[in-house]
């Protein structure tokens, strides 16, 4: 077997692999942000055997019929173990971008058009954060989480963009700057309003993952949000947005 542990949010995550399908899986799933670990202690292990097996703890996960999928399982888990332990970080549903230095985070759930909103201020000149969670400490910092996005094309169709596609480079957490509740209604114009601290959190609350396994989630996540501007409306086309986001910074 072949041994890698990584750090992510404090927490490190073990892998062990058999074949070369295995290592393709692993290093699909490794984010560039995170950092090999010394020695061989891991908090959780991994284990992908050469039958498209993986074994997650006590849990035994397949066989997968193809590489692809063997692949997503295994970010499936590797996520799912790390928004529920790395318990001094919150984990939220959400795209991510940086302008002007403070993030910029829009949660939501899948297919409410974040990878395309994502998209479109990245050509407009924001930094690429996140596809996937906006990862906050309890400092209120934002810190990146660069997965690889894919944007839909059509129902059978993806489009891959890797983090350093999109503009991605290494970098601190940022401060949150806007958050930004809206979400793809064909025809709709763009006319956002400004919410509550309180008001933010009931709407970003469905989007936190596992909140009970943080102590105080709900305060935490009240306190990151108080110093942000807040707002939510229906959008039509990611492109309606207006650039650069000057008009709620």
């Amino acid at each position: 077997m072949n041994i890698k542990v990584v750090r992510a949010f404090g927490y490190r995550l073990g892998f062990a692999w058999a074949d070369e399908a295995g290592l393709a899986a692993v290093e699909g799933v490794l984010l560039p942000n995170w950092e090999i670990a010394q020695g061989q202690e891991a908090d959780h292990w991994f284990e992908l055997d050469n039958h498209f097996q993986v074994r997650d703890g006590q849990e035994l996960l397949g066989p997968f019929s193809e590489p692809e999928q063997l692949r997503l399982r295994l970010q499936q888990q590797v996520q799912m173990r790390l928004t529920a332990e790395a318990r001094e970080y919150l984990f939220v549903h959400a795209g991510v971008v940086v302008w002007k230095g403070a993030a910029v985070v829009f949660p939501g759930p899948s297919r409410a058009g974040k990878s395309s909103l994502v998209l479109e201020l990245v050509r407009a000149g924001a930094q690429f954060w996140s596809d996937e969670f906006a990862v906050l400490d309890r400092q209120g910092l934002v810190h990146a989480y660069p997965r690889p996005l894919f944007q839909r094309l059509s129902k059978t169709r993806k489009q891959r963009w890797t983090p350093e596609q999109l503009g991605w480079c290494p970098g601190p957490p940022v401060p949150l700057g806007v958050v930004l509740m809206t979400r793809y209604v064909a025809g709709a114009s763009w006319r956002p309003r400004q919410l509550s601290a309180d008001e933010t959190v009931e709407e970003i609350w469905k989007e936190v993952r596992y909140p009970s396994a943080r102590a105080d989630s709900r305060k935490w996540l009240s306190g990151v949000v108080e110093g942000a501007q807040r707002w939510k409306g229906a959008r039509g086309e990611a492109a309606q947005v207006p650039p650069g986001l000057g008009w709620c910074l």
